[in-house]
């Protein structure tokens, strides 16, 4: 579709919108912005009275629209005139060349509007309210939903299925939930409560069970950690970013290799994956490329499922996931998914690789790897914050899957010796 026939189909939309919800929508074309077809009473008077800078509102939506293109594809927001707007990108082959603009809408009372512009000087000569109380008044919560339904217009505008733009909205609860945790990881580090060279291989094992299954949800969370965890180790810088990054695709790809999905598809994505890596300027674009990535692994991973029992080995792991710390059965997770412990033990032997009971003894020592890193508490006490029912348990799991006591790790701050890694620190 070339870009006449994309802005014709915009105008449709917005003309559509405006109908159906009585709210103005305009469209802002990005390498021509032009306020004209604004239909503002306040910016746009019929008698050209307006004492409103333009220019400043040229920008104001400008900037909107950007925003609304970084935050998921919707962003609503208040002009210098205290009237509500709201914004969604039109994006064609990965680009936002127009956005839609709904608006304006009050959600104040017409008299504060109406003193607010006068205090401000903005209307001078205005007299009576009537250009303010033509404008359509709304309630907030309807707003949200007016700016829901122009976010879906725009997808389809875009080219776009509905749950790619919900997608583009995860990528940013992963952004956001990314530098929450990347925030706190760096506080715990300056007050020496953590030690930001100590990478979770156990993380690592979860993420690729996770493709593996296609279970997307849990692999974004993981993925998180991951990621805060290499990027504050590699001190921000891009080179050794992109290091680490590129050998964790590789046993991304495995994963989703072993999870179902094509091996000719996997390695065409990792053959590509070193060049457009190597694209990505910011440690923000390098997260939400890894996120599309790992959306891709696991779209494959359910397209291509050899997995028979994938349902009930997902809401197994996350009901293991909410209660590995307490004392945990077999018995009570293979009646949460309606089988008999019997049939579920082979179903998530087989599925899994390995026992149930491993399974779970690996959550509980990396959570207890936390709390010697974290916390004073005692081995006794990790042992039992962590699920195991007495010291001697834990301290013998401990050693088998880390290969030093729990009291050795702790005295070493969680650093491993260096043959038990998988993920090696980038050269300088």
């Amino acid at each position: 579709m070339d870009d006449s026939q994309t802005l014709r189909s915009i105008q449709e939309i917005a003309s559509h919108y405006a109908l159906a919800t009585g709210i103005p929508c305009s469209i802002l074309t990005l390498a021509t912005p032009d306020l004209a077809t604004f239909p503002c009473s306040i910016c746009h008077p019929s008698d050209g009275t307006a004492a409103i800078d333009h220019q400043r509102c040229l920008e104001r939506h400008l900037h909107s629209a950007l925003q609304a293109e970084r935050f998921g594809g919707s962003y609503t927001y208040f002009c210098d005139c205290s009237l509500l707007f709201w914004t969604s990108p039109v994006i064609v082959e990965g680009k936002m060349g127009h956005a839609l603009i709904a608006g304006p809408a009050m959600v104040l009372e017409p008299q504060e509007i109406t003193e607010e512009l006068r205090s401000k000087g903005r209307f001078p000569a205005l007299t009576e309210s009537e250009q303010i109380e033509a404008i359509p008044k709304i309630e907030i919560s309807v707003a949200h939903s007016l700016a829901e339904v122009l976010r879906m217009c725009a997808g389809w505008a875009s080219g776009y299925r509905e749950h790619r733009m919900v997608e583009a909205q995860q990528n940013l609860m992963q952004q956001s939930k990314l530098a929450e945790y990347i925030q706190e990881l760096n506080q715990r580090h300056t007050s020496g409560k953590a030690d930001i060279s100590y990478y979770p291989l156990a993380k690592e094992q979860e993420l690729q069970e996770a493709i593996r299954l296609g279970d997307r949800e849990t692999a974004r969370e993981l993925m998180n950690e991951l990621l805060g965890m290499i990027f504050l180790a590699s001190g921000n810088t891009l080179e050794r970013i992109r290091f680490r990054v590129m050998e964790l695709i590789i046993l991304l790809s495995r994963a989703a290799v072993l999870g179902g999905a094509s091996e000719q598809e996997i390695m065409d994505i990792s053959y590509h994956s070193q060049r457009e890596l190597n694209q990505q300027r910011t440690t923000e674009a390098i997260a939400r490329w890894i996120s599309n990535l790992l959306h891709r692994y696991t779209d494959l991973v359910f397209e291509q499922k050899r997995i028979k029992h994938a349902q009930v080995i997902l809401q197994a792991i996350h009901h293991i996931r909410r209660h590995y710390t307490s004392q945990l059965k077999l018995e009570e997770t293979a009646s949460e998914v309606g089988m008999s412990p019997t049939y579920f033990s082979r179903i998530f032997n087989t599925e899994m690789g390995c026992s149930f009971s491993t399974y779970v003894n690996r959550l509980r020592i990396e959570f207890a790897k936390s709390l010697l890193l974290t916390t004073r508490y005692t081995l006794v006490e990790i042992s039992g914050l962590a699920g195991f029912e007495d010291q001697s348990y834990f301290s013998r799991v401990f050693k088998g899957e880390v290969g030093i006591t729990p009291g050795s790790y702790r005295k070493r701050a969680g650093n491993y010796p260096l043959n038990t890694h998988e993920i090696h620190t980038a050269p300088s």
